[in-house]
């Protein structure tokens, strides 16, 4: 099922999607330019043009049933909601309890320069007044974000958070699949998901999108066939996860590896050396005159 080889006639253009990127491997930046940006904010899509191959994004519902680009559950983090909320006269900090018109209330980038997350303020690798020009950020859909990447011609990897213990447990992957087909962009995506069952609904709703395992812990057992039952196209599993065995017998095995969250240099190079198709990383490639982390 998992041949090698973009030629073979019997791979689904799903399973072709990474054949599409000639230079390998590849930086894919994880909620883009994160470690210098605010994480899934139009800003730091834009910045990962040009130094990075793909884009990864996390996709949820909110109580509309409109699929929004955030990561975390509770909205604390990286919003102000906890101050709309008061004025609002909302009780739950939880994005599938917020309507997307509520949503777009809400500042989800400068928090950012409140916290310095990745200490890139403090090290001169980001830029305090230019963050501050682009301020206030708001929380985007998934089909602004997938206008936005095809207009930029860049691909994504788009992972469908678990929201099993919500009502939207059922919604989820049709309305992700609808939003896809309806920007034409079913060649031009991945989904990946921790929840597999996601990706057994994506292989049987949209057979020509490709699909991608993540994983952390450790790994399921007999893991290529488990792999091969799943129909996925990759395998991204947690850095710890990753040896150079594992990625001999994944690729051996046709299916790609893209390993997450990788900002370490030399691990990088390291994983590079064992074949992996790419790593996630917050930091990416710098622009002339930008630091190393």
């Amino acid at each position: 099922m998992h041949a090698t080889g973009a030629a073979n006639g019997s791979l689904t253009p799903g399973h072709r999607f990474f054949d599409r990127f000639v230079s390998q491997p590849l930086l894919i930046a994880h909620r883009g330019y994160r470690a210098c940006y605010p994480e899934n904010t139009l800003c730091a899509f834009d910045q990962s043009l040009g130094r990075s191959q793909l884009i990864e994004l996390d996709v949820q519902l909110c109580r509309d049933g409109v699929a929004v680009v955030f990561h975390d559950q509770n909205l604390t983090r990286t919003t102000n909601a906890a101050l709309v909320a008061r004025e609002l006269g909302l009780t739950s900090l939880n994005l599938c309890d917020w309507r997307l018109a509520q949503l777009r209330l809400l500042d989800i980038g400068t928090w950012f320069l409140n916290t310095d997350p990745f200490a890139t303020l403090q090290r001169g690798l980001a830029d305090r007044p230019h963050l501050l020009s682009l301020m206030p950020q708001h929380i985007l859909t998934l089909r602004q974000l997938l206008a936005w990447a095809g207009t930029s011609r860049m691909p994504l990897n788009i992972e469908i958070k678990d929201m099993r213990h919500t009502r939207m447990n059922s919604l989820i992957v049709p309305e992700v699949i609808r939003e896809i087909r309806e920007a034409g962009a079913t060649n031009e995506v991945a989904i990946s998901s921790f929840n597999h069952g996601y990706l057994r609904s994506c292989r049987r709703l949209a057979p020509e999108i490709a699909t991608a395992a993540l994983q952390a812990g450790a790994h399921p057992l007999n893991l290529i066939t488990y792999l091969r039952e799943l129909s996925v196209c990759a395998y991204h599993p947690e850095d710890t996860l990753v040896d150079a065995s594992l990625v001999t017998t994944l690729r051996s095995a046709g299916l790609q590896v893209n390993v997450f969250t990788v900002n370490n240099p030399s691990r990088q190079q390291q994983l590079f050396r064992f074949g992996v198709t790419g790593i996630f990383t917050d930091f990416l490639e710098p622009a002339s005159g930008e630091l190393r982390p």
